[in-house]
This record gives structure tokens, sequence and C-alpha cells, in this order.
């Protein structure tokens, strides 16, 4: 008998952490008018998200792709 609950799916919390981070990331910069950051993290969202076809793990490749990409992309825009 297993105790310890093994068939717990821990991949939805974890996608869902994800969603809230990007989504709060996306509110920052839309209230502070960081307009460049806010395109770039929209515009690789939806091209990774349309590359991956909708699926549940694109969506995820594409927030995660989409956060890192709005951190770096200013950041060496600005130089």
């Amino acid at each position: 008998m297993n105790v310890l609950l093994g068939h717990i799916d821990f991949a939805p919390l974890m996608y869902g952490l994800v969603m809230f981070l990007g989504l709060m990331v996306m509110w920052w910069k839309l209230t502070h008018g960081r307009w460049l950051g806010l395109m770039i993290d929209i515009g690789v969202f939806a091209l990774v998200f349309k590359l991956h076809g909708g699926t549940m793990q694109g969506g995820f490749a594409a927030m995660v792709a989409a956060l890192l990409a709005g951190l770096v992309f200013p950041m060496m825009l600005r130089r």
C-alpha cells in the first residue's frame, strides 16, 4: 500500500505557476510602460505557441520562451 500518494502529478501546478509568473511580468511591463519588453513577450509567446500546435506542452514552452526573451532581448537592445 502506497501511503505517500505517488500518483499525484505536479505538472499542472508547475504550468499554473509559470502562467501566473508570465501574466504578472506582462502586467508589470504594461503598467510601467515597458512597451518593447511587452511586445517581445507577446510576439515570442504567439510564435512559439503556434509552432507547437497549441498543445499544453507548447503553451508551457511558449511561456518559458517569452519570459526569457522578455528579460534578455530588451537588455541586448539597450546596448
